[in-house]
């Protein structure tokens, strides 16, 4: 039997000779059937990230990406970013995109500005979808970026010249450093948040009409929203600023001929290092063409030559154009030793802003709003006298009560199964009363509104998503946002690992919270450079009364009513009250005038801090970490003020979520300095602008007080009202100068720096300023220090009479 069934199994198995032929000759007819390893779908990638290979700490930036793909194919391209030493968890950052085959494809995602190796971030292709497609490799280029996180400012230079603006690279700037990169017009993005990590866009002889409306468009946004734009002059302006001519500062009338600049001059004419000494004369060779301009409305001329605007600025809602009307890559200024320094005191601002995130690390002060965000109003903790009156009752009916019953009723053998069910039922009372608010997705937001003193605002946002329960959640928030993510560990679970999906659209911008625990939070941090909103504003008209005390009244034109409002000016604080819409209130009204210095804002704010529960325990961290944290310590002058309107909302698949929102609103003020005929300026009402530093370890606390280790920096008062006055005097006074240190002030008639020989005891002092110190409404200092020392920069005073 054994053998005859080895032979019914051979001929089953025997297949006929000409199937075997045929399955030999099969590849040879038809290439189709043939398994190569080229088959499987594979892409070469390439990547650049940031700007010029530099990535900005605290900013989104770039992340250009080149896609190859060996055959068609559809699917999502992955940034996937590990957790950050902010706390932020891990992050997938997705674009969905078609390849075609052979074909070079470019994509840009907006990437989170930090330090990154091969051991923080990913980049992944998934066929179809992350979700659900096959992972596809790549056949050549790094899976992943590296770079540090830096923070310079960064100078994008759009010119046909080559070296243009280089000469920034020259200036000392303290702990961080001039980044100047030359782009071409391919280089600028139609998105403005792709632009997020640049301090400052200059164009000079540059053909404009290339970009694209897509880009003039983005690039208006960016400095809507904050950014800063140089237009260079001379004989090509036209081409160079006619996309930009809604927001220059100037109407171009024509070009006129100059053979010295005295004013650029003076404005270029010191230099860091030792006080003694002069970068020399600036020699034109001939004459120079500039562009003639007229100024517009809302413009500032900031220097003149011959009559004409040399330099000109235009506040743009939170932005800033400034206008040059030379051609700023043009010999011999280009290489004049004193063209660095006068840049300096243009773009002071833009480089203490950097130098001051370098060393406090206090890149975003948005995300100092973490554990404000746990305070969840409508998250509260039981009742404790609910809880204590639970837990007697069950004492009272499983003790005596429950025994007395069972016993009367000779029935003591029930309480095997009666107090385990009694034990269920007042877990199921105790968990009910501790879950009543917890069963329905919540979220809490808070937004910061900056007002730009024209009607217009940008709100910033920081929102924390409660989950009543376990599993995958997907917001909608709107178009455009950029968000990143942080995970509180939930009730029963933690949450390390879990995944976060975000996917930028037109339409909206989708997060997928994936695995939440139950009852736990997810905090996100949205940001936009969308155009600016009309939120209105506070009409403030500020002066000094005879009395030489400060005077006016604030009006709130907003949009909107504002509780716990105040004006901050001159280290003190006015508080306002709350402000209806419409409502003004006049300072001769306000009696409670606190001091604001030394990082008491919120201590003057809300009368002190609580013993107990603290009611205004968010406003309060508001103030103090983000405000006391930005460059909102460094205005001479604004006011803030709360309310609860729902500035932000956004969706939970596909349905509104119940929102709190406390909002913080900021506008900055101006004062009007020239009364009656006369100019008066009391002390401590102009801060000083350091712009620049050539001394490690220099920083200044919103205290007042700075550190400086042995080296110098220059620092300048911006009195533009100075250029009216006909005579008086300025007085400077520190009530701590620091050891060891020599302070310098430039004297523009002689050229150079001028000792200072004071001391704390009384001001110091000097009559008639603008023949000497105060060139068009600046005056400049140096702090030279010998040793690591402590100090307080000097405070300005000014009186005088206006010309007539």
């Amino acid at each position: 039997m054994l053998s005859s069934n080895k032979c019914d199994k051979k001929r089953r198995t025997r297949l006929p000779l000409w199937a075997i032929a045929l399955l030999l000759l099969l590849p040879l007819v038809s290439g189709a059937g043939t398994v190569h390893a080229d088959d499987k779908p594979s892409i070469a990638l390439k990547s650049e990230a940031g700007y010029g290979g530099t990535i900005k700490e605290g900013a989104w930036n770039p992340l250009k990406l080149t896609l190859t793909s060996n055959r068609d194919l559809s699917g999502d391209i992955v940034f996937q970013v590990m957790q950050d030493r902010y706390g932020n968890s891990p992050a997938s950052y997705v674009q969905h995109v078609e390849l075609p085959k052979d074909t070079a494809k470019e994509i840009v995602l907006a990437i989170p500005g930090q330090q990154y190796d091969k051991n923080s971030n990913q980049i992944l292709f998934y066929e179809g979808s992350v979700k659900k497609g096959n992972l596809v490799g790549f056949s050549s280029g790094k899976s992943y970026i590296t770079g540090a996180g830096m923070n310079p400012t960064n100078v994008a230079v759009l010119s046909e010249d080559p070296d243009a603006m280089n000469f920034l690279a020259l200036l000392p700037s303290g702990n961080t450093k001039v980044n100047v990169l030359h782009m071409k017009q391919q280089d600028m993005p139609t998105d403005p948040m792709l632009m997020d990590g640049l301090d400052v866009i200059v164009f000079n002889r540059f053909a404009s009409d290339s970009l694209t409306p897509a880009q003039v468009t983005a690039i208006e946004q960016w400095v809507r929203t904050g950014g800063r734009l140089v237009l260079g002059g001379g004989a090509a302006y036209p081409k160079t600023a006619a996309p930009f001519a809604a927001i220059s500062p100037v109407e171009y009338k024509g070009t006129f001929s100059a053979g010295s600049l005295p004013e650029l001059e003076k404005l270029g004419a010191y230099k860091q290092g030792n006080a003694k000494g002069s970068p020399g004369k600036l020699n034109l060779d001939g004459n120079l063409t500039l562009s003639d301009a007229q100024p517009v409305k809302g413009a500032t001329v900031l220097y003149s030559t011959a009559g004409k605007p040399l330099f000109a600025s235009r506040q743009v809602e939170n932005g800033r154009v400034l206008y040059a009307a030379y051609d700023v890559a043009q010999e011999p200024i280009a290489s004049w030793p004193g063209h660095p320094y006068a840049w300096s005191a243009l773009l002071g601002s833009e480089l203490q802003k950097n130098n001051m995130k370098a060393m406090t690390g206090n890149y975003n002060p948005l995300m100092n709003l973490s554990y404000i965000l746990n305070f969840f109003p409508s998250l509260k903790m039981p009742s404790f006298k609910v809880l204590a009156s639970l837990i007697v009752v069950y004492a009272i009916v499983v003790a005596p009560l429950l025994y007395w019953l069972l016993k009367k009723a000779d029935k003591r053998e029930w309480a095997w199964w009666i107090i385990p069910l009694v034990a269920v039922i007042a877990s199921g009372a105790v968990y009910m009363v501790g879950a009543s608010d917890k069963t329905k997705e919540l979220a809490h937001t808070l937004n910061v509104v900056e007002l730009d003193g024209n009607g217009l605002g940008k709100v910033k946002s920081a929102t924390a998503f409660f989950s009543p329960g376990s599993g995958d959640y997907r917001l909608e928030l709107p178009a455009n946002t950029y968000v990143k993510i942080q995970r509180d560990g939930g009730t029963f679970s933690g949450s390390d690992g879990s995944r976060n999906l975000v996917e930028v659209g037109p339409k909206s911008t989708e997060v997928e919270l994936l695995d939440m625990p139950q009852w736990s939070l997810a905090k996100l941090w949205v940001e936009q450079r969308r155009q600016n909103e009309g939120l209105g504003r506070l009409e403030v008209s500020l002066f000094i009364n005879g009395n030489g005390n400060l005077d006016g009244k604030v009006t709130n034109t907003t949009s909107t009513s504002l509780k716990n409002a105040a004006l901050v000016v001159g280290g003190k604080l006015y508080p306002l009250g709350d402000m209806e819409k419409g409502k003004a209130v006049s300072l001769a009204s306000v009696k409670s005038v606190q001091t604001a210095r030394n990082g008491m804002l919120s201590f003057a704010l809300f009368h002190g801090y609580p013993n107990g529960n603290d009611r205004y325990a968010r406003e309060r961290g508001m103030v103090d970490n983000y405000l006391q944290g930005s460059a909102w310590t460094s205005q001479d002058a604004y006011v803030l003020g709360f309310n609860n309107d729902k500035l932000l909302q956004y969706r939970s698949d596909s349905h509104d979520i119940e929102s709190e929102q406390l909002n913080l609103w900021l506008q900055p003020v101006n004062i009007s300095w020239i009364q009656n005929g006369k100019i008066n300026i009391p002390f401590g009402f102009i801060a000083p602008v350091v712009n620049q530093i050539a001394a490690p370890g220099w920083y200044e606390d919103p205290s007042g007080i700075s550190h400086i280790e042995q080296g110098s920096v220059t620092f300048d008062y911006d009195v533009p009202d100075l250029k009216k006055m006909a005579d008086g005097a300025i007085k400077l006074r520190s009530k701590n100068l620091g050891k060891q240190t020599e302070y310098h002030i430039f004297n523009y008639k002689k050229q150079d720096w001028e000792l200072m020989k004071w001391d704390t005891s009384k001001p110091w002092g000097a009559a008639n300023p603008n023949d000497q110190y105060a060139s068009q409404g600046r005056i400049r200092l140096k702090l030279t220090a010998k040793a690591a020392t402590e100090l307080m920069l000097p405070e300005l005073a000014v009186e005088g009479a206006v010309k007539r």
